[in-house]
């Protein structure tokens, strides 16, 4: 069995990442909404006297925009400061999120604050160029939770590092995970109906996975009692939770509620699209379809939606768990070659990734620990390096161990086969049977779950 204390530990930290930032890339689908958010933005911004002593500090610009789509950006905050270096405005904006805003002058932009946008609140800034983000001091309701918030991150960050060197001990894992369970929802329990507060609540939720099921989902319902959704990260760990438990009617059920409470476009397409993923995962490609279709006439005018569309029929198309994988011939770095269509009999792990790839980094220990378990079961793992050159392939295996195929950088049509295999993001990997059936498709820290799909190999060959 593998560990899953360590794996949960990096779990925790990646989907912290997808809280903060992954609503902000989902943001450029936004429909122009009904209602209008709005948040007043004042301060002073002034040069150092060493650079300019002139003392006037007009024409410094805050911009806040989001993509729309193609080439389209809207505008959500856009200030002009005067001679004293004061300005005023309002932004305008969909929902409460954490937004960028640039601050520039001349053309050169000098920093990029990360604002908390609530709507009735008031942000003051008050900050210096050319070394914004160094003297910076930015005061709000929210945003100052949000430093708050960001303090327990740092804390809770240096106790998910002792946890993954060993340093406490393993009875005591579970005690720790509670108690940084509990000071996360002490902030949403005194700032419930916060942005920043939601946030927190939802970090205590999803810390508590896996260590006390029953509180996450208490405290999981309690915040979607007051804001009527979770965000992506979290959504997705309890879809997988009830994927686990109540199989994938549950999953569905528990999906299906959230959109019924959806109040925002936005967040009905990011449903929509779990949804057929999920069908699309389980082999249920005619559902798949069906939702497919329904979704492109709902979001038809939706660029971005309608490119995530295309995506998607292609892998139920051509990629669903229980199609061929595709045949592909490489050639490894001992100058073997290797056909997919000779690996009839074994199965196999293909990943695609980059060496320099933060993500596949992390991974690569659990990736040894797979390969030393299910090499029993003859398991086959095919790791093909994009972007890589010889340099960079020798600097990573310095102090790591070369156990199975890695394929020359640059020995195939890397265009190619990002177009076979629908490559979007990295890692990206497949696991396939040994009658040579797609199993599944993993992306990024979906490799998660890699073991519940190595197990259907173990149970085959048993």
């Amino acid at each position: 069995m593998l560990s899953d204390s360590v794996p949960f530990i990096m779990k925790y930290q990646i989907l912290f990442l997808i809280l903060f930032t992954f609503t902000a890339l989902l943001s450029c689908s936004r429909d122009k909404p009904e209602v209008k958010r709005l948040v007043h933005i004042t301060g002073q911004i002034t040069v150092d006297r060493q650079i300019d002593a002139s003392g006037d500090y007009s024409g410094i610009q805050l911009l806040s925009t989001i993509s729309g789509g193609s080439q389209q950006t809207d505008t959500l905050f856009y200030a002009l400061t005067d001679s004293s270096g004061f300005f005023a405005a309002d932004a305008v904006f969909d929902m409460d999120d954490i937004y960028p805003v640039l601050i520039s002058r001349n053309r050169n932009t000098f920093g990029i604050l990360n604002l908390v946008f609530a709507d009735g609140d008031t942000i003051h800034i008050q900050a210096s160029l050319p070394n914004v983000n160094q003297t910076v001091t930015i005061s709000s309701k929210e945003n100052d939770l949000l430093t708050i918030l960001n303090r327990l991150e740092r804390n809770f960050t240096r106790v998910a590092n002792f946890i993954n060197a060993g340093a406490i001990e393993e009875d005591s894992i579970e005690i720790e995970i509670e108690k940084w369970s509990d000071l996360y929802w002490e902030l949403f329990d005194e700032y419930p109906d916060t942005h920043v507060g939601k946030i927190s609540g939802e970090n205590s939720a999803i810390l508590l996975r896996d260590w006390n099921d029953a509180k996450m989902l208490d405290r999981s319902a309690l915040i979607l009692e007051r804001h009527n959704y979770f965000s992506p990260g979290v959504r997705q760990v309890l879809t997988d939770y009830y994927a686990q438990t109540d199989g994938l009617t549950g999953a569905l059920e528990f999906l299906q509620d959230l959109e019924n409470r959806s109040e925002i476009q936005t967040h009905l397409m990011e449903i929509k699209m779990e949804r057929i993923e999920l069908l699309f995962d389980s082999s249920r490609t005619i559902e798949a379809n069906r939702y497919l279709e329904e979704f492109k006439q709902s979001f038809s005018e939706n660029e971005l939606a309608m490119q995530w569309a295309d995506n998607i029929s292609y892998d139920i198309e051509f990629l669903a768990p229980g199609y061929p994988f595709p045949e592909l011939t490489f050639i490894t770095i001992e100058g073997d070659t290797i056909r997919t269509r000779e690996l009839i009999g074994k199965p196999f792990l293909m990943e695609i990734t980059r060496f320099d790839n933060f993500l596949y980094q992390q991974q690569y220990d659990r990736t040894v620990a797979i390969h030393q378990i299910y090499r029993n079961f003859d398991l086959q793992i095919i790791t093909v390096p994009l972007a890589s050159s010889d340099v960079m392939l020798q600097a990573f295996f310095e102090e790591r161990s070369k156990l199975w195929n890695i394929i020359q950088p640059n020995s195939f049509d890397t265009e190619e086969l990002a177009e076979i295999l629908n490559l979007n993001r990295i890692p990206t990997r497949f696991l396939v049977n040994s009658d040579g059936t797609i199993i599944r498709r993993y992306i990024g820290n979906e490799y998660d779950d890699v073991v519940r799909g190595l197990q259907q190999i173990a149970t085959l060959t048993e």
